[in-house]
């Protein structure tokens, strides 16, 4: 979920200004990390047979540390130039061992959703591209309403899996309505890219420093890692 690390802060205006062609390059290198990062792990684990626990320990701890600095990062966007690659490489770790536990409802998931996650990612840049849809203050409203709304609802999720050892009714079970909520969330985080391209030129408009090219690369490398396991979790549905 990426839009709020961006949204909140307040960028340095002055000196190199950044560009779009720059947070390309930096998109494509903290994806390149993820992925190694990723794949390595993700092998790892299929070699190694660690054990559940294991597994479960180290995909979610590095579930949490990202998160802990996308929180930091939020507040202190100055860091986002050093904190980008661990970041990175903690998402990396992650999106490994969550896409092993995936694997066990079908092997052919993660690669399905990865496509579909690129994919997505391509039409909702032509979409922004073309002005077929605009970033108003209005959908951007609308959006980081949606995205709060659908933040909150996983937080109350978790605190009940974990303390009680159960779930919200009907919205993760695998029914119609968890299927309809899933394409609900997987639509919510595709549109979230378009917050991100708008953000990126909003900031090249501004004359944001170049530094912060690394807090944008963040940003949509949250929202493509959010679309990809949305993506994986409606697959899995869709296989029961």
């Amino acid at each position: 979920m990426a839009n709020p690390i961006v949204s909140r802060t307040e960028l340095s205006v002055g000196g190199r200004a950044m560009t779009v062609k720059g947070v390309i390059q930096k998109t494509s290198f903290l994806l390149g990390l993820t992925t190694v990062a990723a794949l390595g792990f993700f092998f790892f684990i299929l070699t190694q047979g660690m054990s559940g626990s294991f597994l479960k320990i180290a995909t979610f701890g590095s579930m949490f540390a990202a998160l802990g600095l996308a929180i930091f990062i939020t507040f202190k966007p100055q860091m986002a130039k050093t904190l980008a690659a661990p970041y990175a490489i903690l998402e990396g770790i992650f999106l490994g061992g969550i896409s092993t536990v995936f694997m066990s409802y079908a092997p052919s998931i993660p690669l399905t959703a990865l496509s579909a996650t690129f994919v997505t990612a391509a039409i909702m840049l032509g979409l922004y591209s073309t002005g077929v849809i605009k970033v108003t203050e209005k959908f951007r409203s609308i959006m980081m309403s949606a995205i709060f709304a659908i933040m909150l609802i996983y937080i109350v999720q978790w605190i009940m899996s974990l303390a009680f050892s159960s779930s919200l009714p009907f919205l993760f079970d695998g029914g119609i309505v968890a299927i309809g909520f899933s394409l609900f969330v997987v639509c919510i985080a595709s549109f979230s890219l378009l917050l991100d391209f708008d953000n990126v030129e909003r900031g090249v408009a501004a004359g944001v420093s170049e530094d912060f090219e690394w807090l944008f690369s963040i940003s949509i490398l949250a929202s493509l890692v959010w679309m990809y396991i949305e993506f994986m979790r409606l697959l899995s549905y869709l296989q029961d």
